[in-house]
C-alpha cells in the first residue's frame, strides 16, 4: 500500500465527511439545547464503548488476520453478520428483562434503539476492518462517507419537517449505519472470489480471531473510556447541561484527530504486514508531517476558536467556546499520538499500549476529582490536556527505546518532508 496516495484519497473523502459531521452535530446541538445535547452525548458515549465491547476488538483482529493469514473475505463478512445478530438479540433480551425486573417500561424504546445502534456499529467496524486489512482503502473510505452523508441527510430532513427528538435522531443514526454496512459489505462481496463456505468454515478459526483481537479490545476499550470519562463524571458533579457544553467542545476539538486517524489506520495495516525499518521510517515521517499540520491548526484555533464555537452552535454554548480552547493542546497531542501508536498497534498491541491507556485513565479520573470541584468544567478540560500530553510523551519515549530512533525523528519536521509532500501531490495529480 502506498501511504501517500492512499492518504490523499482518504483525506479528500475525509474533508467531505468532516463537513457533513460538523454540520450534523451543530444541527443536533441547536435543536436539542444543552440539556438535550447532554443526553445525546451520554447515549453516544455508551454506544462507543458498547460497540467496542460487543465487537470484542474484531476491527483490529480482522486487520491483523488479513495481514498474515489467508482468510476468505466472505467468511469474515459472514462472521461479522452473525456476530452482530447475536449482539442485537442479547442486548435486546437484556433490556427487556431489565425493564421487566425494574419496572422501567418508559425506557424500553430508547433501550431497544440503543441495542439496534450498538449491533449495527459493531458490524460496521468489523466489516471496515476486513476492507482495511486487505488494503481496500477505497471501500473503507466509501463506507465511512456513506454513513456520514446518510446521517447528515436524515437529520437535516428531520429538522426541516417534524423537528428533532432524541429517539428520532437515533433512528437516523441506525439507518445511516445500516447503509454503511451494506455499502462496505457489498464492496467486499463484489471484489472477492466466489469461494464456497459453510457454517463450519465460519466457525472454524473464529476463536483464534477473537483471541487475536483481545489486546486491541482491552487497549481501545481503555482509550474510549479515557476519552469519554468527562461525559460520565461531569453529569453527577455539575449537571447534564454542563455535559452538553463539554460534549460540544470535545466533539469539535476531536476533529483535530481526523487527519491523524487516517494515517494511523493506514500505518496500522502497513506495520501489521511489514514491521521492518521501512515501516518505522513511514511512521516517523508521518508523525513529523502531522506535527507540522496540527501545530499550525492549533495556533489558529487558539486565536479564533471561541468565536467559531459561538458561530456554529449559537449563544447557548458560550461556555463550550472556552472549554474548546482549553482542550486544544491535549487534542493536538493525542492526534500525534494516534500516528505514533500505529506502530505499536501494528505490532499486536504490546503491554505498553495497555499500561499507557490505564495510567492515563487513572490519572484523568483522579485529577478530575480534585480539579472539577475547584474549577468546574474548565478544570476537567485542563486535566484532559495534561493527561493527553503525558500519554504522547510516554509513547514517544517507548518508540525511541524500541526502534532506536531519536525523538526529533518523530517531532521535528525537516527538509525531506517538504520534498516528500511535493512528490506525493505531483504523483497523485498524474493519476
Amino acid at each position: 500500500m502506498r501511504v501517500g496516495a492512499a492518504f490523499l484519497q482518504t483525506f479528500a473523502i475525509q474533508v467531505l465527511q468532516s463537513l457533513a459531521s460538523i454540520t450534523t452535530g451543530a444541527i443536533i446541538a441547536r435543536g436539542l439545547g444543552p440539556a438535550g445535547q447532554g443526553r445525546y452525548a451520554t447515549f453516544a458515549a455508551g454506544v462507543a464503548i458498547g460497540a467496542l465491547l460487543a465487537s470484542l476488538g474484531q476491527f483490529h483482529g480482522n486487520v491483523l488476520a488479513a495481514a498474515h493469514i489467508r482468510v476468505p473475505p466472505r467468511v469474515l463478512l459472514a462472521r461479522a453478520a452473525l456476530h452482530g445478530s447475536l449482539v442485537l438479540a442479547a442486548a435486546s433480551l437484556a433490556i427487556l428483562v431489565g425493564a421487566h425486573i425494574f419496572g422501567s417500561d418508559h425506557t424500553i424504546t430508547l433501550g431497544l434503539l440503543f441495542a439496534l445502534v450498538l449491533s449495527l456499529e459493531a458490524v460496521a467496524e468489523m466489516v471496515r476492518g476486513i476492507n482495511l486489512g486487505q488494503h481496500h482503502v477505497t471501500g473503507w473510505n466509501v463506507a465511512s462517507l456513506s454513513q456520514r452523508l446518510g446521517y447528515f441527510c436524515a437529520v437535516g430532513l428531520l429538522a426541516l419537517t417534524t423537528g428533532l427528538q432524541l429517539e428520532s435522531i437515533i433512528m437516523c443514526w441506525a439507518t445511516a449505519t445500516l447503509l454503511s454496512v451494506l455499502v462496505s459489505g457489498g464492496w467486499i462481496w463484489w471484489r472477492s472470489q466466489s469461494e464456497p463456505f459453510s457454517l463450519r468454515s465460519i466457525w472454524k478459526g473464529w476463536t483464534a480471531r477473537l483471541g487475536q483481537g483481545m489486546r486491541a479490545f482491552v487497549t481501545v476499550g481503555l482509550t474510549l473510556i479515557l476519552v469519554r470519562a468527562d461525559t460520565w463524571m461531569l453529569a453527577p458533579m455539575l449537571g447534564i447541561a454542563t455535559v452538553g457544553q463539554m460534549s460540544v467542545a470535545t466533539y469539535l476539538a476531536e476533529w483535530m484527530w481526523y487527519v491523524p486517524s487516517i494515517l494511523g489506520n493506514l500505518l496500522f495495516a502497513i506495520v501489521a504486514a511489514d514491521r521492518g525499518k521501512r515501516a518505522v521510517a513511514q511512521v516517523t515521517r508521518s508523525s513529523r508531517l502531522i506535527v507540522s499540520l496540527l501545530s499550525f491548526v492549533m495556533v489558529v484555533l487558539l486565536i479564533g476558536g471561541r468565536h467559531l464555537v459561538h458561530l456554529m452552535y449559537g449563544p447557548a454554548y458560550e461556555q463550550a467556546g472556552v472549554l474548546f480552547t482549553l482542550l486544544l493542546p491535549g487534542m493536538t497531542a493525542l492526534g500525534i499520538h494516534l500516528v505514533v501508536d500505529s506502530y505499536f498497534a501494528g505490532n499486536g498491541f504490546p503491554p505498553v499500549t495497555i499500561w499507557g491507556a490505564t495510567g492515563a485513565l487513572v490519572s484523568k479520573i483522579a485529577l478530575n476529582l480534585v480539579a472539577v470541584p475547584l474549577f468546574g468544567a474548565a478544570g476537567a478540560a485542563v486535566v484532559t490536556s495534561v493527561v493527553y500530553v503525558g500519554l504522547l510523551g510516554l509513547k514517544v519515549l517507548w518508540f525511541v527505546r524500541t526502534t532506536g530512533s531519536r525523538w526529533p525523528d518523530l517531532l521535528i519536521p525537516n527538509g525531506s518532508d517538504v520534498a516528500y509532500v511535493r512528490d506525493t501531490i505531483q504523483s497523485f495529480a498524474r493519476v
